[in-house]
């Protein structure tokens, strides 16, 4: 299937020397770099045969050389392939879907398509960073068939060309995602198709669709109009958005990339970035009025709570009880909001409504600097702000963000909604007293996605595995198990509408959980959090977060600089 001889002229550890920092061909063209001679012939070693330039796939070709089943016109019936084309090698998060859905994706291959012994390995691929994961794919060697990169990370794994375009034809399910109700509206899964532990689709059976615009025609499939599908508004996931990629890949047949070929990603969890914290150690009010600058705290004094021996409020000591992610995106995003907060206000401005770098939808522009400023003066003042409280802090830490707040170790850390929800267990009666808000400043908000790599050569199991996880019931029992935010407006539904996956009786407002209507998970998405009727009417929450981006080759390099200085 591939090209088997290394090419000559450049050495393997001089070529991914530049794929690991963020680009090949595009990033190339975009920022003038020059890549060492014989990189192209890198760029095109182990090319497969349905691929008409490198990343870019002939779908009618797969046809004829990739294994799938024959009633889809497959030349090469997947029911006869080797044990090899029944075992998928996926690279995922930690702790990011729970093993039945694993187990039970054979279960359904079986009844679906009548394929026995399918099987997905990914235990020994659970990574804790994009950049882990980017490391991977190009300096290590290491193969995959899915992966799933946060947004940002998309843009640079489809630059540095490890991506192939998708064949939305095979992905049915991608209409459930959050976005604009579809014509015809798609058919609930049958029987015959639903996994062994959930047999059908849970209390709401019908498509959800809502009259967004005062008219009789349904609009969105959620009642707070956003849209994940949109390739304009979602542009890393869409090869043909000249915005995000100004150098497009050759189409296979000399056309435009359009929604149906041109797809490099799909929508899997999604969340917000923000602060952890111990609500028996900070009063909510207090640490939401500090948002990022309570990093800079050496102590805090709670009112409220008041020391037996004493009789004065307790003072705690947070040395060392405060943590960031082991994520440099991430850190330098926080650090970008506190210190463009504080420069604002030194200005003047309060509260701050300068106009920020490079506006992204549906960050709106009210709060400071961008999450993706690539100046050097303001990456200078970001990690000068992380470093005046680098003595006082534990450290950076990702898999250990929620449970140390659960233990007691730490008293606050930068945190993704989903793993303190996971920590504070809100369906449980009895929780930990942790709970996580997105500072004032702003934060990120972020898509974890699905692509395909492109050295898979499973390509159809790959696009039926990644439609499984967007069935209905599938993405509940994920996000039901996980806490994080699905993508999925149909399961959003489900989880609403569907008692089983609440806690509690309506009206008991201390044991009532209702996972659609927590704002700490989906933000203004969620569902009104007094009577779950309407949507959310509060202060906006997403307007402070956005997405970051791509940087290209030369600011993630001075990225890196600063993020040495911050983090060792």
């Amino acid at each position: 299937m591939a090209t088997q001889t290394p090419p000559s002229g450049v050495s393997r550890r001089s070529f991914v020397k530049y794929a690991a920092i963020g680009g090949l061909a595009a990033v190339g063209v975009a920022s003038g770099l020059v890549y060492p001679r014989g990189w192209q012939a890198w760029v095109n070693y182990g090319k497969k045969d349905w691929e008409t330039a490198p990343g870019v796939v002939d779908y009618n070709k797969v046809l004829q050389l990739g294994w799938g089943p024959a009633s889809l016109g497959f030349r090469n019936d997947i029911r006869n392939a080797p044990p090899s084309q029944r075992i998928l090698n996926v690279a995922q998060w930690y702790d990011y879907w729970p093993g039945r859905v694993l187990r039970d994706f054979g279960i359904y291959m079986e009844r679906r398509w009548g394929v026995t012994g399918v099987q997905v390995n990914w235990t020994s691929n659970i990574y804790t960073s994009n950049e882990e994961l980017f490391t991977w794919v190009t300096q290590t060697g290491r193969k995959f068939d899915a992966m799933f990169p946060t947004n940002y990370t998309v843009e640079t794994m489809e630059k540095a060309g490890i991506l192939v375009n998708m064949n939305k034809a095979w992905l049915p399910n991608y209409l459930n995602i959050f976005g604009l109700v579809p014509s015809p509206l798609p058919d609930p899964r049958d029987a015959a198709h639903a996994t062994p532990w959930a047999p059908e689709i849970p209390s709401q059976r019908t498509y959800p669709a809502f009259d967004t615009d005062g008219d009789t025609v349904p609009d969105y499939n959620n009642s707070a109009r956003v849209d994940f599908r949109d390739p304009v508004l979602n542009g890393y996931a869409y090869r043909g958005n000249t915005s995000t990629y100004p150098t497009q890949k050759p189409h296979p047949q000399d056309g435009a990339w359009g929604e149906q070929d041109g797809m490099v990603a799909v929508p899997y969890q999604w969340g917000t970035t923000g602060i952890g914290y111990r609500s028996d150690v900070f009063r909510k009010q207090d640490i939401e009025a500090l948002g990022w600058e309570a990093f800079e705290l050496s102590d805090y004094t709670n009112p409220d709570r008041i020391d037996p021996d004493s009789g004065q409020p307790m003072v705690f000591d947070l040395t060392k009880k405060k943590m960031m992610l082991d994520d440099m995106r991430e850190v330098f995003t926080a650090a970008f909001k506190a210190r463009g907060w504080k420069e604002q206000v030194a200005e003047g401005i309060d509260p701050p409504t300068g106009i920020t770098r490079n506006p992204d939808p549906p960050y709106d522009g009210e709060f400071q600097w961008s999450a993706n400023e690539t100046e050097t003066a303001k990456l200078a003042s970001a990690a000068e702000w992380l470093q005046s409280f680098q003595g006082s802090s534990w450290g950076f830490n990702t898999p250990q963000q929620g449970p140390w707040l659960v233990s007691g170790e730490r008293y606050f850390d930068q945190a993704w909604s989903g793993d303190i929800m996971y920590a504070v267990r809100p369906n449980l009666e009895i929780h930990p007293p942790v709970d996580y808000f997105v500072p004032r400043q702003g934060g990120a908000r972020w898509i974890d996605n699905a692509v395909i790599h492109r050295e898979c050569e499973r390509l159809w199991l790959t696009h039926e595995f990644i439609n499984y996880i967007q069935d209905p019931a599938v993405q509940a029992a994920i996000s039901s198990w996980n806490l994080y935010a699905t993508p999925n407006a149909w399961t959003f539904e489900v989880l609403h509408n569907d008692p089983a996956y609440s806690t509690g009786t309506r009206g008991i407002t201390q044991y009532y959980w209702n996972p659609a209507e927590d704002t700490r998970t989906y933000a203004d998405i969620a569902r009104d959090p007094v009577d779950g009727v309407g949507p959310y009417t509060g202060p906006p929450i997403l307007n402070r977060c956005e997405y970051q981006k791509d940087v290209g080759v030369r600011n993630t390099l001075t990225y890196f600089k600063y993020w040495r200085t911050v983090k060792f």
